[in-house]
Formats: structure tokens, C-alpha cells, sequence
């Protein structure tokens, strides 16, 4: 007499399975919900569970999904739990064959509005939050990352020889991919930099030891811990809806560089993208200028 894939073989194994392979947490828990999905459809179709994966179960199974009108992500979601599932079996000798491919997955369409969500005038409504709250240091940083278009983690990095004020430019030792490159500095940039190295730098306790440029009183490097909890406190006290994020003022810098002149290859150089596609994302409209559009329909 056969027995049903619990049966043979449990769900705590292949669990077991997927942490040995590297999953994450989130990965294990969406994979396991996805088999129990499939066998709840098959027993209430059935009325028992599976013996093996057949490709015509699977070919039923992802016409029942795509009845009750699933997003493609979480369809996808539900197919790559079943395949692994499938993998799992074929090595514990219950499965002898794939029957679930890549190729069952939906195409995801991404997204045609530009990355960037935040308008001009909401991004200068926070930075001038933070102007008016006082610390040169914080007025510096979010200036530096929406003109430069830096990644937290550089600016983060970036130590007093990195700076090359008189000359309008900083230097990027570890960017993305450990690549380095040389970042153009605006006259605004420059003078707020200016103002924080003279007014306010020498007045952390670290300042003497430390090469950093962005310092905190407790340790000898701004931490991103403290960057992203002051920017959630900027972003509440410019009642900002969606809280702007470090990343947000690069998204800021791309499209609202794009928009003023600058080519494409030029902000890809800029912002270090490996890739041009990335930096192409930027030209599509944003989400305010198709709604826009969409209204005059």
C-alpha cells in the first residue's frame, strides 16, 4: 500500500533541508506555507493527499491559482515552494523526476514609475526640518546624500582625506563592488560642509582621534542606526507621510539630476551604478506625473 508525502517523509525534515542550504527564515516560512497550500487544494479535490508530484496535478493546481486571480509574486511564491519541495523528494528517493520549472513561473512586471516616490518639494520640506533643528552635522549629511546621490554606507565611510573641498570633489574608496570613484561636489554641498567642519565637527568628544567625517559623541563614526532613527524623527516633524529614508535622497538625486541636465552616463558614474539600466529606471515618470496624466483621461 502506498503512502501519502506526509506520510513518508515530514515537513520538519524539509525544513531541515532548507536551513541547511542556506534559506532565511522568511524563505522556510513561505515555502512551507506554500506546500501546505498544495496539499489542502489536493485533498479537497481528491479527498486524500498525494502519493508523488505529477505534472498534471501541478498544471490543475496552477489553473486553481490563477482562478482566484493570485498576484503573480505570491503565485510565484507558491510555485518555488513546490519546486524545491520537488528537489527535497528526489533526494530522499520518493521522486524520481522534476516536474515543477522555473519556467512555470509568472513574469513579474516591474514597476514604470521611477524609483524615486518622494517630490522635490517634499525632500526640501525635510531638509528644511532639519536646517531648523539645529545640527550641522545632520544638515550636512542629508545635503550631501540628496546632491551627490552617496549611499549611506559611503557617506558613512568618507574620512577627512577623502574630501577634496577646494577642489569640489570627494573621493568613494569602497564603493558598491569595493569600487572607487571620484564624486563632483556642488557649491551648496561644499559650503554646508564647510559650516559643519567649522561650527560643529571639533565639538564631538572624538573628533581629535577620529578620521571620519561624520562623527557621533559616543562612537568614532556616525552609526546608520542613529542616521535612519533621525530620519524618521525629521520625517514626523515635517509631516511627511512615508518617512524619507537615506536611500530616498539617492533616488532624489538620480531623477532630480536627470531632470536638470545631467546625462545618463554622467549620473551612473556619479552614483556608481555598475549598470546603465539602473540609472535608466530614473527616466521613467514618476508616480505624481502619471496620476496626472491619468486625470486628464
Amino acid at each position: 500500500m502506498k503512502h501519502n508525502l506526509y506520510e513518508q517523509v515530514g515537513v520538519d525534515e524539509f525544513q531541515h533541508y532548507l536551513e541547511i542550504n542556506g534559506k532565511s527564515k522568511n524563505t522556510i516560512s513561505v515555502y512551507l506555507l506554500a506546500i501546505k497550500k498544495y496539499m489542502d487544494w489536493f485533498f479537497e479535490r481528491y479527498n486524500k493527499l498525494p502519493q508523488q508530484l505529477f505534472t498534471e496535478n501541478i498544471a490543475d493546481y496552477k489553473d486553481y491559482m490563477n482562478q482566484q486571480k493570485m498576484s503573480a509574486s505570491t503565485f510565484n511564491a507558491r510555485m518555488a515552494g513546490l519546486r524545491s519541495w520537488n528537489e527535497f523528494l528526489i533526494t530522499k528517493g520518493i521522486q524520481k523526476e522534476i516536474v515543477i520549472h522555473k519556467s512555470d513561473k509568472k513574469k513579474v512586471q516591474k514597476a514604470y514609475a521611477s524609483p524615486a516616490v518622494h517630490t522635490e518639494q517634499e525632500i526640501q520640506q525635510f531638509i528644511q526640518v532639519v536646517l531648523e533643528g539645529g545640527s550641522k552635522r545632520d544638515y550636512a549629511l542629508v545635503n550631501l546624500l540628496a546632491y551627490t546621490g552617496l549611499r549611506v554606507s559611503e557617506a558613512l565611510n568618507l574620512t577627512m582625506d577623502d574630501m577634496h573641498l577646494d577642489a569640489r570633489e570627494l573621493i568613494v574608496k569602497e564603493g558598491k563592488g569595493n569600487k572607487s570613484r571620484t564624486v563632483f561636489l556642488s557649491d551648496r554641498v561644499v559650503r554646508v560642509i564647510r559650516e559643519y567642519l567649522k561650527q560643529e565637527r571639533h565639538q564631538y568628544r572624538l573628533s581629535e582621534v577620529s578620521p571620519f567625517l561624520f562623527l557621533s559623541n559616543r562612537n568614532r563614526r556616525l552609526s546608520r542606526i542613529t542616521v535612519f532613527k533621525s530620519f524618521a524623527n525629521y520625517s514626523k516633524e515635517a509631516e511627511i507621510h512615508h518617512a524619507i529614508t537615506p536611500h530616498d535622497l539617492r533616488h532624489f538625486f538620480c531623477s532630480n539630476a536627470l531632470e536638470k541636465g545631467l546625462n545618463v552616463h554622467e549620473v551612473a558614474a556619479i552614483a556608481g551604478h555598475s549598470n546603465i539600466h539602473t540609472t535608466l529606471l530614473y527616466t521613467n515618470p514618476s508616480r505624481k506625473t502619471i496620476l496626472e496624466k491619468l486625470n486628464q483621461l
